[in-house]
This record gives structure tokens, C-alpha cells and sequence, in this order.
């Protein structure tokens, strides 16, 4: 049987309608999802066609995907690209200073796995919300973990690195270093309970306090294996990474054919790996929320310096590491 040219046009019409539609069903839940108001009509369609794209976008990282990574809906796909990295890809690429310390890492067999979680020494995933601060939340993730492997856990201020760091202005970005060297400064930080989290910068409080310190920061070797070696004996790492891919990310394993490693654009801290399976992942902690991926923390291919992982190492040392109390569970 074949369709007259006016049955095909009408049928192409009914193609387009249903499409129209399932896309306006789908930001419609979406902006149920995650409380999304906007100030007009015309605000409420133009991020209807941003929606539209960005779902599309998400479809063509799916059909190039090489891991088991699933890329979709987030709580970012009314934004462009543009604004996103505005807002969530913050970090300054810049090479580290010299005076930086590197790590001496000593070799020790590998586990098939490692999670820093099951120790109960990683909080929970944090928002850094409108603020490009995510160089200061992987920053004091790791300090809060390095306590906690040593028997002192800490939920430490992420404002204070902001509002007090003579670096930059805080939520327009930064690097690892600035926020390492605030906290020296500052002879420590505060607990996020006495100085919370505002995601705006503001003037430097002067807090008395207790205040939780390190003693140094250093630089890690850029080797995928020494730095699994340092998760599981010492404890997490201040990584950088191309993040990019994140916007779309709803979980699983992300193996990406093209991920530009010279660019990087975002602060993470990376917490744990699993080498027990054909496609070995590290297990990394963002600073988006819980309702980002999987619940707030993704999974990266282990193996290949995927989107720049190993670029710029960083952790910092606390008093007592040497005398570690906790092992990293499997």
C-alpha cells in the first residue's frame, strides 16, 4: 500500500506534532523535578528550545559512548553551554607554582577495589549552587577525608575558603592551590556548621572557633596506577578534570572516544576505584547536589587519563597521616 502525497505531508505533520509534544511533556516534568520557575512566557519557551537541544545533545554523547555511561535529563538542561561553564566549570587551567612539593608515593600492590565511603570518612555530596566554587568544595572534601582516615572527621566550611582567600573572587573561579594556601593562611577552617555555605562571596569572618589545619599540600605523581596506590594507602585526591560531559550525566561508567585533556574546567575529588570488572572506574565526589548523577558522586575510566584526570594530583597533609587508623574498605 502506498500513501498519496497529501497523506505523507499529513503524516510527517502528525510526526512533528507528537515529537512537539513529548519534548513539552518531558520540561514540563522537568521543571516539576527540580523547581524550575521562570519570570515570563517568553523565558518559559526560550528555555523550552534550549531544553530541546540539550536533550539532543545528550543523545549524540549516548550514541558516541564507549563505557556504560548514560546521558540525559539533569537539573542543567535548561541551560546553555555557555552558562553552565559560567556557573559550574570555574576552575582557571594554570599551570601549578613551582615552589609546590611533589609527593613521593611508595609502590604497593593494587586492591581490585577501594571506597572511601564505607570508612564513613566522606561527606555527603555538596551544591556549590550558582557559584564557580568547586575548586574550593574538592579542596575541603579532601582535608575532610584526610582527618577522617586519621580518626577526626570534619564537615569544614567551603565559605570560609571563599570569603576569605586573597587569590581570586571566589565564585568566579580559582585552583587548587589558592585553596589549599587560604586555608594555611587561615591557620585552618571552621566547621561548615558555624560558618555555612552562602554561595556568594562576602567579607572574611573572623572566627574563634576550633579551627582543623594542614600541614602542607603536595603534588602527586601523574600516573593513573601511583595514584590508586596513594587512594588506597593515604587517602583521596584534589584532581582536575575536562568536565564538560557532566552536564548530561545520569550515571555509569563514562569512556569517552574524544575528551579534551588540555582543557581543564572543573575541580572534583576522587575517593575510590574499582578494578574488578572489564571496565575499571575510579569513583569520584562532585559538587553539584545529590540530585546530580549518582547521587552527587560518578564513575570515570580508570586507565587512560581519561578527560585529563591525571593532569594536576593534589592532597594535603595532615598531622598523623603517617600513622594512618582507617583502610580504605573493598
Amino acid at each position: 500500500m502506498y500513501l498519496s502525497f497529501p497523506s505523507l505531508v499529513s503524516l510527517c505533520a502528525f510526526a512533528h506534532v507528537v515529537l512537539a509534544n513529548t519534548e513539552s511533556e518531558q520540561f514540563e516534568n522537568f521543571t516539576k523535578q527540580f523547581n524550575k520557575v521562570y519570570e515570563s512566557p517568553e523565558e518559559h519557551q526560550y528555555r523550552l528550545s534550549v531544553f530541546t537541544e540539550n536533550v539532543k545533545a545528550a543523545r549524540r554523547l549516548q550514541e558516541e559512548e564507549l563505557g556504560t555511561a548514560k546521558y540525559g535529563i539533569t537539573k542543567f538542561s535548561d541551560l546553555t553551554d555557555e552558562e553552565f561553564k559560567r556557573n559550574s566549570l570555574t576552575l582557571f587551567d594554570e599551570v601549578p607554582p613551582g615552589d609546590i612539593k611533589q609527593m613521593k608515593v611508595e609502590a604497593a600492590p593494587i586492591k581490585r577495589s577501594c571506597d572511601w565511603r564505607k570508612a564513613g570518612v566522606i561527606s555527603e555530596a555538596k551544591d556549590q549552587g550558582n557559584c564557580g566554587s568547586c575548586w574550593a568544595f574538592a579542596v575541603v572534601g579532601n582535608i575532610e577525608a584526610q582527618w577522617g582516615i586519621v580518626g577526626r572527621s570534619a564537615n569544614l566550611s567551603v565559605q570560609q575558603v571563599l570569603d576569605c582567600s586573597p587569590f581570586r573572587d571566589g565564585c568566579k573561579g580559582g585552583t587548587l592551590w589558592d585553596a589549599y594556601k587560604t586555608v594555611m593562611k587561615q591557620q585552618g577552617l571552621v566547621s561548615e556548621c558555624v560558618y555555612p555555605y552562602k554561595a556568594i562571596k562576602q567579607d572574611c569572618k573572623k572566627m574563634n572557633s576550633v579551627r582543623t589545619n594542614i600541614k602542607d599540600f603536595r603534588m602527586l605523581p601523574r600516573n593513573e596506577r601511583v595514584m590508586a596506590c596513594y587512594v588506597t594507602n593515604q587517602g583521596t585526591i584534589a584532581v582536575s578534570m575536562n568536565a564538560i560531559v557532566l552536564k548530561y550525566y545520569n550515571g555509569g561508567v563514562i569512556r569517552r572516544k574524544s575528551c579534551n585533556r588540555k582543557k581543564l574546567t572543573h575541580a572534583v575529588l576522587l575517593m575510590g576505584y574499582s578494578r574488578g570488572t572489564k571496565l575499571p572506574y575510579w569513583i569520584i565526589k562532585n559538587s553539584w547536589g545529590d540530585d546530580w548523577g549518582e547521587r552527587g558522586f560518578f564513575k570515570l575510566f580508570f586507565g587512560a587519563n581519561m578527560c585529563g584526570i591525571t593532569t594536576r594530583p593534589v592532597s594535603a597533609v595532615v598531622p598523623g597521616s603517617r600513622k594512618r587508623i582507617i583502610r580504605c574498605p573493598r
